[in-house]
């Protein structure tokens, strides 16, 4: 039945628009609000911290090659991007199977419908370009020789696979192993390529402004999970830097899409290590020390207290608190 204004409104209940809740309820919002009141200092702190966090690099993965930026203070910035083409030649060449397998291997179990060859014919023209050019490229041997057997190969099994209408893995495999040597001849050539680009500008940098400061140096390393490990851009700086500070002064993270996200990553990283130290008396208790360890690392602060209740051990509390 329609409402009727005359009648006025039905009854709403007011418990509904009570929403701070019963005094238990408002007493869990004081702790709460600890927290909230605690997280926007917090930000404040790492935002004014980011600010004034020098030495800083940053390391950008970059289809090129890579892009450094050095802070050597406010006033100071220099910045490098690897400009040699042969790397991203390199690169791509090696990447061909990659192609042909985001193209074919989702119908790899039941390719007669066809629905992968003019995606696949497309991708085989884009690479006999490249096959009829490779004299105009700056490549040289053995890398050469290498690519063009990695092009005329990958043509090759292209062509054979779209003639017969239909292909199996084993085919992709095979080819692959084929051209095995081929791709580790790039692979090294364009480590080397890289290597020397890069690496002549952080000693530039590092003879202009001295050991002292390069000591103090921070590094940021924006790398996505897959190559999040030995990353290039981390070899490559870490090369350059004391090996007593490869671990406390170069952080990878995919978290830092910017120049910015990385300076207030860092800020964080920073203020959390101090913090710990000042929080925990590492000589009192281990699980002080493991504590101090977990704030100035990617090691959740809760982890051993997860560790121990997962393996049914007897959890000691690492919260200064009492709270497990």
């Amino acid at each position: 039945m329609p409402l009727d204004p005359a009648d006025g409104y039905p009854y709403t209940p007011p418990q509904i628009a009570i929403a701070a809740g019963n005094e238990k309820k408002q007493a869990h919002q004081y702790a709460v609000n600890i927290d909230i009141a605690m997280r926007q200092h917090y930000a404040e702190n790492l935002k004014n911290l980011a600010k004034t966090l020098y030495p800083m690099m940053y390391a950008e993965a970059t289809f090129s090659g890579g892009r450094y930026t050095f802070s050597v203070d406010e006033h100071t910035t220099y910045v490098c991007q690897e400009t040699n083409p042969v790397y991203t030649q390199l690169k791509a060449i090696a990447h061909i199977p990659l192609g042909i397998y985001s193209i074919i291997f989702p119908y790899a179990e039941f390719p007669d419908n066809q629905q992968w060859i003019e995606p696949l014919r497309g991708f085989a023209n884009q690479v006999n370009s490249v096959l009829e050019r490779l004299d105009l490229l700056d490549i040289v041997e053995p890398a050469k020789a290498a690519s063009r057997r990695i092009l005329s190969s990958s043509h090759a099994f292209m062509s054979s696979i779209i003639t017969s209408g239909s292909f199996v893995m084993q085919q992709y495999e095979d080819f692959c192993h084929s051209i095995g040597e081929d791709i580790l001849i790039n692979q090294t050539a364009a480590a080397e390529d890289q290597v020397n680009g890069m690496r002549a500008y952080l000693l530039d940098w590092k003879a202009m402004v001295g050991d002292a400061v390069w000591d103090r140096m921070y590094v940021v390393c924006q790398c996505i999970w897959t190559v999040s490990q030995e990353s290039a851009h981390e070899q490559i700086i870490k090369s350059t830097m004391k090996p007593e500070f490869h671990d406390t002064h170069v952080i990878a993270s995919e978290a830092v899409p910017t120049l910015e996200a990385a300076r207030l990553l860092l800020a964080r990283i920073l203020a959390d290590r101090v913090l710990a130290a000042a929080v925990f008396d590492k000589e009192a208790r281990p699980e002080f020390a493991q504590n101090i360890y977990s704030l100035s690392t990617q090691r959740d602060l809760l982890s051993k207290s997860i560790e121990a209740v997962l393996g049914g051990g007897t959890v000691r509390s690492l919260c200064p608190f009492g709270y497990a």
